[in-house]
């Protein structure tokens, strides 16, 4: 039997996701974002950074080994602030199009345990730059794929991708066109066998993450 975590991951996916988090965690430390970006100023569009914003990467760690609820409420920052960024930023509608909680949290693990100074607005700021060659531009409506007992809701532009790419590895047959199929989960199957992660035959986010991040 394959031994899973008490996140519901094998322990293969999470070393997935650990590697598609620590290549965003490189992104995050070529410098894309000045350390002001905390200064509570007007000038220059900079702003004041509230609360858990304010916390340290090393905080944010110690959270996570010893107080999940404490941890829950930073990574609830990271997602508001998320949700604000694609107000604001030109040309988005999800940053984020198939990230779950638990992607942030191993996202922030990576990056911290290198900048354990750093504080979760910066993190967050500089999330929004690395996400925003994989954001949705434009509204997408969203899709369920069932296969039996599992399912998931993603966007239909994100299960679009998903075909490209699968198609890409000679898995996919028909025309990519965002909708559920059984080619589409029968090839998703094929890929979640190759890669080693768990056989759903749903585009759930491990998946998607390694599908779409190669």
């Amino acid at each position: 039997m394959t031994e899973r975590t008490n996140t519901g991951l094998t322990a293969y996916q999470r070393a997935r996701l650990c590697i598609a988090a620590a290549l965003i965690a490189i992104v995050f430390g070529i410098g894309l974002l000045a350390p002001q970006v905390l200064r509570a100023e007007t000038i220059d569009h900079q702003f004041a950074v509230e609360d858990a914003g304010r916390t340290s990467c090393a905080a944010y760690a110690e959270a996570r080994a010893s107080n999940p609820r404490q941890a829950a409420r930073y990574i609830g920052f990271i997602e508001g602030y998320l949700t604000a960024a694609n107000r604001y930023e030109p040309n988005t509608f999800d940053l984020t199009p198939w990230h779950s909680p638990e992607a942030f949290a191993l996202i922030l693990d990576q990056h911290c345990k290198k900048a354990p100074g750093d504080g979760l607005a910066m993190v967050a700021q500089r999330l929004v730059v690395s996400m925003m060659p994989h954001r949705l531009a434009k509204e997408s409506q969203l899709v369920e794929v069932r296969e039996g007992d599992k399912s998931a809701v993603v966007y239909e532009r994100i299960i679009w991708r998903a075909q490209d790419q699968l198609a890409r590895h000679g898995l996919f047959q028909g025309k990519p066109d965002g909708q559920d199929s059984p080619q589409f989960r029968e090839a998703l199957t094929q890929f979640q066998k190759l890669a080693r992660l768990d056989e759903s035959g749903v585009p759930d986010v491990a998946t998607l993450w390694v599908l779409l991040n190669p």
